[in-house]
Formats: C-alpha cells, structure tokens, sequence
C-alpha cells in the first residue's frame, strides 16, 4: 500500500509506503498504551477509591482498607475468644461430672472390690500436659485458631476415651448383684449375722436377710448374670442361685415359684420368682444371700436400694 501526501504551496509530493509490519507495529504501539494508561487509570482509581469511598473500592477491586481488616480481625478474635470460654467451661463442667460419677461407683460398688473399681483402668502416669484454651501471650489470629483446634482435639479425645471407660465401669458394676432384690421397700425383718433362731429360739449364724413380703411379691435377679441352680430342700424351700461376675453370686429363698431354669442368662431387675414361704420359714418373705468366691458376706455391703426396678428391665 502506498499514501501520496502533497503539501504547501509547492505542491511537494511526499510518498509513504505502508506494509503489513508496520501497521502490526502501530497497532502493537496503540494496544500497549491502551493498556498501561487502563492499569494506571484503575490502580489510580482505587487508590483514590480506598481512601475516599471504601465501598465503591471494594466493589471496583474486591479490596479492604487496613481500617476494616482490623475491624474483621477483632470480630473473629472475639468469637474465638468465646469459643474459647465455651470449651474452658465444658472441660469444669466434665471434671464435676467424672467427680459425681466417682461418687456414684464409690456408693455402688460392694466394699469387698472397690480397689478393683480403681485397678481397673490399668497403670496412669506420663508427663503433665493440661488441656488449656487461651495462649500464654497473644499470637495472630492464624497461631490461635491452630492452638485452639488442635486442644478441641485433645478435649474431644479424653471425652471418648472417658465414655468408653464409664461405659465399661457401668457394665462390670451392672454385673454385679448391687441392685434391689425385691420390688418394693418392704420391711427388713432380719440382718446378716447372728441372731435368735426363730424355731430353736437359741444363737445362731444367718448369712443373709430377710425382706418381709406379701405372698406373690416379684424377686428380681440383682445383677447380671447365669442362673446356676434352680431348687428346692428343707431348709431354702423353693429357691435360686445366680452367678455373677467377679466371683460373686447370689441367692433367692423360701420362693412360691420360679420363672427362670439353670443356665439360663437373666439381667438385673428381671422377675425371677415371686416371695412364699416355703422351707424353713414362720411367714411369706424373701431370704437373700450373696456369696463370694464361697463365701456368704453382708448384702448390705453390696445392696442398693432403688425406689421400684422395673421387673421388665
């Protein structure tokens, strides 16, 4: 392509040759001035915006002034700082939950193994490592959160581990006969030990007591357990003996009927006969004895009452 241009008065002629090059050249040129004036116009803009009218910067470029990320940065810190409180909070309230527990096992489990109710949990030791949620000196917001997470883990783990370990003491506490034999609170008429016999009238060694009934009253199984005999003789009348774990048993006399057979598995507070008087016995009541590794202790020692235990349990 050529371009003839005449100028003045002397009718000069000036000749321009113009190839594809050179207009990819001046369009380069054009595209590259275009650009840098745009970014100076923009980044200008928003300079003027950021100062002026944050809103418009963050609707221009998505950007913040160092004001507002303070400002964001303190609402986090807060709710972290609450979070924090929440979880120093949950860690008081489990130690008075675990110490109200330990209260409760202590009560239920009989004097002849509470060591075990300590044992069983194996050896403990290790270095101190409390669990705590607010940093000696504060840190970024990044360093907190990290700290914080990484204790709610640690918090999250004992509380398992505090689950599985309660969940199991109850299950070798729910094994053993601590539980009421009886459905009601009836009257005790007769301790463990020694006492006036009631047809010889002379000293004698009861080994275990006597709860004063109404004929029909449900005997309940005391703990969990095998039915390891189901009987009669003289001196028991109608009765039933459970195994319990831990060498403990227990045992139901002078019963009307029975509603359980040997080997039988039975959990506590399920009927397992119903009070009469059979055997040796001056009137309807339940003579329950408990026996460890052979040989018969205090019920009290092992019984907890209970108000009513559901003979459907």
């Amino acid at each position: 392509m050529q371009l003839i241009w005449i100028s003045g008065s002397t009718d000069r002629v000036r000749k321009i040759n113009i190839t594809a090059k050179t207009i990819a050249k001046i369009i380069g040129i054009v595209c590259a001035v275009m650009i840098f004036l745009g970014v100076g116009i923009h980044f200008l803009g928003l300079r003027i915006a950021i100062e002026a009218k944050p809103d418009l910067a963050r609707a221009m470029g998505g950007v913040i002034t160092v004001a507002q990320l303070d400002s964001i940065e303190a609402g986090y810190r807060q709710r972290l700082d609450s979070l924090q409180s929440q979880l120093v909070t949950l860690t008081e309230k489990l130690n008075e939950l675990k110490s109200l527990k330990d209260r409760f096992a202590d009560i239920a489990t009989p004097a002849p193994v509470k060591s075990k109710l300590q044992e069983s949990s194996g050896g403990k030791g290790g270095p101190f490592q409390p669990i705590q949620f607010k940093l000696t000196k504060p840190g970024s917001l990044a360093d907190e959160l990290d700290y914080t997470l990484s204790n709610a883990q640690l918090l999250n783990d004992s509380i398992q581990k505090m689950g599985a370990t309660w969940q199991s003491q109850y299950a070798w506490l729910n094994q053993l006969p601590i539980g009421s034999p009886i459905e009601d609170r009836l009257g005790l008429t007769s301790n463990y030990g020694p006492r006036i016999d009631p047809f010889t009238q002379t000293m004698a060694h009861h080994a275990g007591i006597d709860f004063s009934a109404p004929v029909g009253t449900a005997i309940l199984a005391s703990g969990n357990g095998k039915v390891s005999k189901v009987g009669r003789d003289p001196a028991y009348g109608i009765y039933v003996e459970i195994e319990h774990a831990d060498g403990f048993s227990s045992k139901y006399a002078h019963a009307r009927a029975t509603f359980v057979k040997e080997g039988q598995s039975v959990v506590r507070g399920q009927k397992i006969a119903e009070v009469g008087s059979t055997g040796r016995s001056t009137s309807p009541h339940l003579h329950y004895e408990i026996a460890r590794h052979g040989n018969t202790i205090n019920p009290m020692q092992a019984l907890v009452y209970t108000n009513r235990i559901a003979s459907s349990k």
